[in-house]
């Protein structure tokens, strides 16, 4: 959940179902482009005392994040620049 709102501030979803949505449509692509290193390493190879910073990514009001075409097509040039 940290995560979540550290990524896309203002975000909002509904359930456990909606959390999972937004961790596979948002936070997974973000983090698999800010941090293409730890894309290859298995959890065991990742040392305890590793730390990485994550910032903002695009904020979201509500469920603007499901249901706006803008902030989707936003999204995804941020993504790409990314």
């Amino acid at each position: 959940m940290p995560l979540v709102d550290t990524l896309f501030p203002g975000v909002n979803y509904y359930s456990v179902t909606g959390f999972g949505q937004v961790m596979k449509e948002c936070v997974v692509p973000v983090l698999k482009k800010r941090f293409p290193h730890l894309k290859s390493l298995s959890a065991e190879d990742i040392e305890s005392g590793e730390l990485v910073e994550v910032t903002k990514f695009l904020p979201s009001k509500g469920y603007e994040w499901k249901e706006s075409m803008r902030w989707k097509a936003k999204f995804k040039k941020l993504l790409a620049a990314a």
